[in-house]
């Protein structure tokens, strides 16, 4: 049975052949309103688009037109997906699901592309539909790609030119000036990030790694993927300076200027936080010991920021779970996705499970109900990691027109 949008691509097939007609019309004499042909092209599947690119010189110069990208993405948050990525023979696979599933104790994943890379690669993102691919391996020069799941466009970017041997590497987005910025941090010895160089997406034909001043010294001691929020991209990150602990830091994206939010005293006694987006806003689950979840695992806590200024953090909700967590979580190892726009705490392992299956795991926090659902399409990849990220959304803007 064909789907909405397979319906929606043939139908606008049909009106890109009658559109080649002059001028734009059905049988030379009812012309296509333009509105007609947008809200056609806003029902198509990503992958659809480059076709409809060649259909006419119109068509080409709606679909390059700003308003229409913004359109597209607006109609995308209101069906958010689940990106899954994991790495095999140095090929970056990318899966997506329905972020809100309900009803459903099977979903199967939706194949979206694959790029190269290396055995050490980052997958930094989504961040509004692209995700950046980059390497922590020790090379003087390390070239970062950026990705389109959605259409399957790769775009090489500028090595980031540096004497450091460990580059940390976060994906931002502007929402004012509607820009993306790609922040990169080099260090040699774990201690302190040495140089901070910022690559601004398609601002010119040659784009180019500018070094930035970082007056806040410092340091990563785990892999960071960071998260971007309203044009902020935080993370955390080990302190050289008081309160000399973990901390988070934030890099506005638009100013280009960092600064620290100190957690709160009594977040301190937890483990490392799981930084997320709460409706808009800065949040951090925690749990016992570290940040792995277990069947064993009793409670953990969301915190939200209030005031970064102030270092105010308020705590939204400490959650004890129900009984029945550890009979449906069993020997699974657990890992903080998210929260949905629904109030629901996504957690997933990083591996597939015996026999072959992989599943994400629902908590609703207004029910205090937990559930499971299966990922079919996933068994092959029982021997990679498998990383999950909300909110992915589709963009359909060609890379070098960014």
């Amino acid at each position: 049975m064909k789907t909405r949008r397979q319906h929606a691509a043939e139908n606008a097939l049909t009106i890109s052949r009658r559109s080649t007609q002059s001028p734009l019309s059905i049988g030379n004499s009812e012309t296509i309103p333009t509105d007609l042909i947008i809200e056609v092209l806003l029902r198509l599947p990503p992958k659809s688009i480059p076709k409809c690119r060649c259909a006419s010189k119109l068509w080409d110069s709606i679909l390059r037109r700003a308003d229409f990208t913004e359109l597209f993405i607006t109609r995308s948050r209101a069906r958010p997906q689940l990106l899954l990525s994991c790495v095999e023979n140095e090929e970056l696979f990318l899966f997506s699901i329905p972020q809100e599933v309900q009803n459903q104790d099977v979903v199967t994943a939706n194949y979206h592309t694959r790029f190269p890379c290396g055995r050490s690669s980052k997958i930094i993102g989504p961040v509004r539909g692209l995700v950046c691919l980059t390497h922590l391996r020790k090379y003087k020069k390390t070239a970062p790609v950026i990705c389109n799941p959605s259409t399957g466009q790769s775009l090489p970017l500028p090595n980031v030119k540096t004497r450091s041997t460990l580059v940390n590497t976060f994906l931002g987005f502007d929402p004012v000036g509607k820009q993306f910025k790609i922040l990169s941090m080099t260090t040699r010895d774990y201690i302190n990030c040495e140089e901070h160089q910022v690559l601004t997406l398609g601002t010119e034909k040659k784009m180019s790694w500018r070094k930035i001043e970082c007056s806040i010294s410092h340091y990563f001691r785990h892999i960071n993927h960071g998260i971007c929020i309203n044009g902020v991209v935080y993370y955390v990150a080990g302190l050289n300076e008081p309160p000399m602990a973990n901390g988070i830091v934030c890099f506005d994206v638009r100013s280009e200027k960092f600064k620290v939010i100190n957690r709160g005293e009594e977040m301190a006694l937890w483990s490392q936080s799981t930084l997320v987006n709460y409706k808009g806003t800065l949040g951090a689950l925690l749990t016992e010991g570290f940040t792995e979840v277990t069947g064993e695992t009793k409670c953990f806590q969301l915190w939200v920021l209030v005031d970064a200024e102030k270092h105010e953090w308020s705590k939204h909700i400490s959650i004890c779970l129900p009984l029945l967590w550890n009979n449906i979580v069993a020997n699974a190892t657990l890992f903080f996705v998210g929260v949905t726009g629904t109030d629901e705490i996504v957690l997933s392992p990083k591996y597939v499970s015996e026999p072959y299956c992989f599943y994400v795991y629902y908590y609703n926090i207004e029910s205090n109900a937990i559930r499971r659902v299966e990922i079919q399409g996933m068994d092959a990849f029982r021997h990679c990691q498998i990383r999950l990220s909300l909110n992915h959304v589709e963009d359909v803007k060609l890379l070098q027109y960014i």
